[in-house]
Formats: C-alpha cells, structure tokens, sequence
C-alpha cells in the first residue's frame, strides 16, 4: 500500500507541488480583515439565510443564489468563507490540469493568475467560484460531442449561471465553434447543450416560484441585468459600447472561421471561448479586476500555445486594460503586510488598516454594537459598510444591506417604513442622513447618539423601547 502511494504521488508530482502552493498563497487570506464590501454583502446574506430569511424577499442583492448559499453554509464567517473558496480554488486549478493536457507551466500559470492578488484572487466573488464549472463544461465538450455530453455540460454552464450570470454566456462557445466547423449534428448538439443550460435556472425559478419569491428571483438575476448594462459608460470608440463589442465578437468568431484551416481545432476553440468570455467580462463596463477572472482559463491556454498568441492576446488586452481603466492590487505588498504582523514587526491594527482605512472604524462599531445588543436584534447601517452587520452577527433591520441599493430600487421610503415599524436597536449613520428622507426625525425622536466613530454616529434606541 505504501508502495502504491509513493508511487501515485510520484506520478502527480507536479500537479501536487502547484496545488500544494495554491494553498500556500491562500494561508494568509484567512487571516484577513472584513474590509471587503461585496464579502461583507455575501455574508451578511448569508447568515440571514441560515437564520430563515428568505433571499431576495426578506434580503436582497442582485446576484443569482449560489454565491450565497456557500456564505450560508459559512454560517456569514468570513474565515469559513475563505476556506470553502480555498477548497474550491485547488479543485479548479486540477480541473484546469486535465483540460490544459497536464500542461505544468500553463496549469502553473492558470493557478496564479486565479489565486494572486492581482485581480482580486483572494477574495470570495463569483468568478473563482463558477470557473471551475465553465472549465469542466468546456473540457467535457472538447473530449467528446455526444448529445448526452451536451446536455450535462449545459446543466454545468446552468450552474455556472447561478453564481453569476454572464458565466451563462459561455455556454455558446461551443455552438459557435460546431458552426465554424459545420458540424452536420449542430442544431441537435446545441439544443441539447441550450437545454441541460436552462434546466437549472429553471429548477431555482420553479423553487422561488414555491417560495412566494419569484418576481425578486427574476429581477435580480435577469430583468436587473439589463438597467445595469447600461449604468456605466466607457468612452472608448466602438469598444466603449455594447453593441461595439458585439460586432467585434462577431469579427473575432469570423476571423477564427477564416482561420480554421491554419490552426487546431483547439486553438480554435480556445480562442472563441477567450472571445466569448472576454466579451462577458466587460458586459457592464465595470473595471473591477475580478471580471477579467472569467477570461483566466481561456487566455492562459492560449498563450502558451505560441509567442504569436502571446503578444497578440496581450495586446488585446493591454487595449482593454488601458480603455476600461481595470485596476489591479499589489501582489507583493499584500504577503508584506501579512508577513510583517506574523513577524512581529507591524501591529495588528496596523495590518487590518492596510486593506482600509475604515477597517478599524468598522471594528469598533461592531464591538460597540455587540456590547449593547442581543445576537437576535436587528440594527441598521445607513451606509456602504455591510461589514458591520457580518462583524457585529447582527442582522439588518431592512431588505438592503447597503445605501446604493436602497437608492438604485428608490426604495427609500420602504427602508423607512420598516425602521419606524421594528425600531432596531442600534442605527449607524454616516453623514447626518438627510438622503434617506425621515431618517433624521427617526433618530431624534426615538434614539440617542452613543458614539462617534470616525465619520459615523452610532446611536441607540431609548431605554424606555427596550
């Protein structure tokens, strides 16, 4: 047995070794502060679902289910939500391994990009979740084209969906490249990959259907998507529209049709899904890094095809990069920090406030809120800090866990028609909360200011409400 097993691992050495530095580049992300504002929604959801809340309904982001299912079984801790997402990373680099053809440098390369702080690998957003389902899909249908094959890679691509849904897109990779190839079983294969695709979504429609959810459920995940598209304008020709990406989607799948004879079908197919997944990952407009996580598996493959698709794939994206203004984070700098306070030589609070500076802010409203209140009340942050609800174990008091939200469904007078109807016990503001109209009144006639804390007031209901 022993023998065995010195063996295997001899003959997965070095998919060993790069799985093994995954986890090694992920240690210090469990120590991190909450400084995240997307995790601290996660979260805050979360636990709102542990807690029979129910998602959309009683607590709302405009993000498909799945995301915040795994921060439920997290139970809204953030240590537990890395841990899962480190879990998940290592099973999608070895997922990435066998696609790549047990590839070391590709797979190396692919693991980095994923899990490096660059763009945003360390943190828990849908991307480094649903990868390991677009891949598996993609690599399904590469080794075989059978209808049955179809049908499960869709129901993978539904699944991908339902963390977040431009990942759907990529189920019409392969469609595409079936008809650059003319592949005479193209309308039966895509029907089948189509319908094991909208299987899940429609199963999760049909469970929030039974809910008494489903009009949330739809407009999150689906009739949300469209205002949202068009929220945020790049001025850049051609490309700064959606319809310019569109056509050049459209002359990037035609130039790979121009091309089929000079290149392998799986160049070919890789080059459509970078196409595709580039094209989803600037469907907003948003230069937020982690978009750019969906293009990781196709890119990477593609690079390491030739130095030709290195520096055109680079200057593709350099343009991208440059036009859409995506930022990045300091790899170096971050494992510095870490580093350092393990060290001894920087502080603890003097870590948290690397990732932000109202981290210790946020901290201490939580500590303050945890003094005076039960694990069961509600509180209200009126703010974009949901932080302090996943720090402070509270729930919030209203659907919206954060400010933009409530003034993108103008839902202001809802949100204050909730507050005076449950009164929470504690109300944290910043500024003096005259853009939520009645907040103010609110607070003085029912609470008193217990604290400031750098821009915010935290104030507490009166003694004779409790």
């Amino acid at each position: 047995m022993v023998s065995k097993i010195k063996a295997w691992i001899l003959l997965h050495e070095a998919i060993l070794i790069i799985l093994a530095g995954v986890v090694f580049l992920r240690v210090p992300s469990l120590f991190e502060p909450y400084w995240y504002g997307d995790e601290g929604i996660y979260l805050t959801i979360g636990r709102a679902m542990r807690n029979g809340v129910e998602l959309y309904k009683g607590i709302h982001d405009n993000k498909p289910p799945l995301i915040y299912t795994l921060a439920a079984v997290a139970d809204g801790k953030q240590f537990w939500f890395k841990f899962i997402l480190m879990l998940w990373s290592v099973a999608t680099v070895a997922v990435f391994w066998n696609i790549s053809r047990y590839r070391v440098w590709p797979t190396a390369i692919f693991a980095l990009l994923t899990t490096l702080p660059l763009l945003e690998g360390t943190i828990a957003n849908a991307e480094l979740f649903f990868l390991v389902l677009t891949i598996g899909a993609w690599g399904m249908l590469w080794k075989k084209n059978e209808l049955k094959t179809c049908f499960l890679a869709g129901i993978l691509y539904g699944m991908a969906t339902l963390f977040k849904a431009p990942a759907g897109l990529e189920a019409g990779v392969w469609p595409l490249v079936w008809l650059i190839y003319k592949d005479k079983d193209w309308w039966k294969k895509s029907f089948w990959l189509g319908i094991g695709t909208v299987l899940p979504v429609g199963l999760m429609a049909v469970y929030f259907l039974g809910r008494g959810t489903l009009p949330e459920f739809l407009t999150a995940t689906g009739v949300k998507l469209i205002p949202y598209l068009s929220t945020w304008r790049v001025d850049v020709p051609i490309l700064g529209t959606l319809f310019g990406r569109i056509m050049l989607l459209l002359g990037w799948v035609g130039l790979m049709f121009q091309l089929k004879g000079k290149l392998s079908k799986i160049t070919v197919a890789a080059a459509v899904w970078w196409g595709v997944a580039l094209f989803a990952a600037l469907l907003s407009g948003r230069p937020y890094p982690h978009y750019l996580l969906q293009t990781a598996p196709a890119m990477v493959l593609l690079v390491t095809q030739s130095w030709i698709w290195l520096a055109g794939v680079g200057a593709i994206l350099t343009i991208v990069i440059v036009s859409f203004k995506f930022y990045g984070y300091h790899d170096w700098a971050y494992y510095q920090n870490f580093l350092a306070w393990v060290g001894g030589r920087k502080s603890h609070e003097a870590y948290m406030q690397w990732f932000n500076p109202q981290v210790k802010n946020n901290y201490e409203i939580a500590r303050i809120i945890k003094a005076g209140s039960g694990e069961g009340e509600r509180i209200f942050v009126w703010g974009d800090e949901p932080m302090i609800y996943a720090l402070s174990r509270r729930l919030p008091a209203s659907k919206y866990t954060v400010k933009y939200h409530v003034k993108e469904f103008a839902a202001q007078a809802e949100t204050i028609e909730k507050l005076a109807e449950t009164l929470p016990r504690y109300i944290v503001v910043w500024g003096n909360g005259e853009d939520l109209p009645g907040l103010t009144n609110l607070v003085r006639r029912e609470y008193m200011p217990e604290a400031r804390v750098g821009e915010a007031e935290v104030y507490r209901l009166f003694d004779h409400r409790l």
